[in-house]
């Protein structure tokens, strides 16, 4: 009985291969087909099947995804929609980019804007945060916790905090500037940041300070490892969703670069621990202050969202902004002898409320915030299926359900907006008798009810250390100068060198 079981074993072994070798390309096949199925609905069959668009876009997400992380993706969809000739760009397989600039008050409303995508979103890994909460009354429920903090009245209350980190990243270029040139981009990096981790955390990691003969810090080199990755995290969900779930040690092994920022979260939750055990301790408020309903975790992903928003944007715009200024002698030549116009009080700083009555200075700092405007690109919203009227552009009304933005680098360098000048940095154009419709324009920080919170902030931290920087130095680019590139990642960031120049001291 024995010898005929293994016969027929023997027999069977072979069969069973074919027959899963069989499954197994059935299976293979059947993918495919259904692959091709799928393209072939989302190129001629999708509701935008009717919108013009490089072809891969329409199939899936991965030509948006290279097309990221080529640097400047809205570069890109600019020379798309002239190639078109369209101004709602699919981008995506539910994506549209648009150009009809007179769409971006229906879509970013201050009443009723669209709501946020979930996809997009969720990439950040900061669920019900401020910036990433979908839920309309969710979001407005934060936002009432800390309107106070970020309020032109909580301005006031941090200002001191912004001359003092002015006084010591000075102080620190006093001491370089005779035998290096100053990296402004990391300078102004470290001052923002510790700017806003005493506004968030109530504490500072002394950045300023850090290394002796650079403006380099163990935060910097941090959040540039994980902001590199910042695509590649929002093309693959999945891998998000796994990493999530790995203990902290496997998953610093495996990726050196969440292992950086993870010792960003922990200086985070080392200030949270502190707060918790001896409450506010500075002489402003902080964000732990308005955040005491929430449950331990969220006041930890709150903080970090405002330390991560408030960090490298501003830097960023500081940092155009001392890119075009320094390119254009006439701009130096009216704003210096302004800003001279001023004198420090007593306690020889110079006070916002006084800074902000210069007319070219606000001029500026408007204008660094048009051209350095941090964050350029998409900031998606999802057409809602209960619109009173169609959302069309070119004549097509765009479905329900559709994934749709217009970037502040498309509002920004609109000539039907700006004038034939739009991609000029020209402070004159705050000054004109008509100046005063260009605000509603301006969507730095985007518009309406899910506008960034931290507006106040970043234009005090810009008017202030823009005043004190040309004050007191005469501030040249090096011979050999070569204009930085840019990329973004979300927000703008400038490779290496950053943005090295003289500084002399104004006697």
């Amino acid at each position: 009985m024995s010898n005929i079981v293994k016969v027929a074993h023997t027999l069977a072994s072979p069969l069973l291969k074919i027959q899963g070798a069989s499954i197994l390309i059935a299976l293979v096949i059947g993918i495919g087909i259904l692959q091709i199925l799928r393209n072939i609905y989302r190129r001629y069959f999708h509701p935008l099947s009717q919108f013009l668009g490089p072809p891969e876009a329409a199939l899936s997400t991965r030509w948006l995804y290279k097309t990221n992380q080529a640097g400047f993706p809205e570069h890109e969809f600019e020379r798309l929609h002239k190639k078109y000739q369209t101004k709602a760009l699919r981008i995506g397989p539910n994506e549209l980019h648009l150009s009809d600039v007179h769409q971006y008050k229906v879509i970013y409303s201050q009443s009723k804007p669209f709501l946020k995508d979930p996809p997009f979103y969720s990439s950040f890994n900061v669920e019900h945060s401020l910036f990433a909460e979908r839920d309309p009354s969710l979001h407005k429920e934060r936002r009432k916790m800390l309107s106070p903090l970020f309020g032109r009245t909580g301005v006031f209350k941090l200002e001191g905090i912004i001359h003092t980190k002015a006084g010591i990243m000075m102080k620190k270029i006093d001491t370089l500037r005779e035998k290096h040139l100053i990296n402004v981009y990391d300078a102004f990096r470290c001052l923002t940041t510790e700017v806003i981790m005493e506004f968030a955390f109530g504490r500072s990691a002394n950045m300023l300070e850090e290394e002796e003969s650079t403006f380099s810090s163990w935060f910097l080199r941090a959040f540039d490892e994980v902001t590199s990755d910042m695509w590649t995290a929002k093309e693959w969900p999945v891998l998000r969703s796994i990493g999530s779930c790995l203990p902290q040690s496997l998953v610093k092994i495996m990726n050196k670069k969440v292992a950086s920022f993870m010792e960003v979260t922990k200086f985070a939750e080392s200030c949270m621990n502190l707060y918790e055990k001896h409450g506010n301790t500075t002489f402003h408020p902080v964000a732990f202050d308005h955040l005491t309903s929430l449950p331990y975790p969220e006041k930890i992903t709150e903080a970090m969202d405002i330390l991560i928003a408030g960090s490298d944007t501003t830097a960023s715009t500081l940092t155009t902004a001392l890119l075009h200024i320094l390119a254009d002698q006439k701009v130096q030549e009216k704003l210096v002898p302004a800003l001279q116009s001023v004198q420090p009080n007593e306690q020889g700083i110079l006070p916002l409320l006084q800074l902000e009555k210069i007319d070219y200075l606000t001029a500026c700092v408007k204008e660094s915030l048009r051209i350095g405007m941090p964050v350029p690109g998409r900031l998606p919203r999802v057409v809602p299926n209960d619109l009173a009227e169609p959302l069309i552009v070119d004549g097509k009304a765009i479905p329900p359900g559709t994934a749709v933005s217009i970037s502040a680098y498309t509002m920004h360098y609109s000539e039907e907006l700006w004038g034939p000048d739009a991609r000029i940095f020209n402070p004159e154009r705050w000054l004109r008798p008509e100046s005063k419709t260009l605000d509603q324009y301006l969507c730095t920080f985007s518009k309406g009810v899910r506008m960034c919170i931290g507006q106040n902030i970043a234009v005090a931290e810009v008017t202030i250390v823009m005043a004190y920087i040309f004050r007191n130095y005469k501030i040249s680019l090096p011979p050999d100068f070569q204009r930085p590139k840019q990329k973004d990642l979300f927000s703008i960031e400038y490779g290496e060198p950053g943005l090295p120049v003289k500084f002399e001291a104004v006697h």
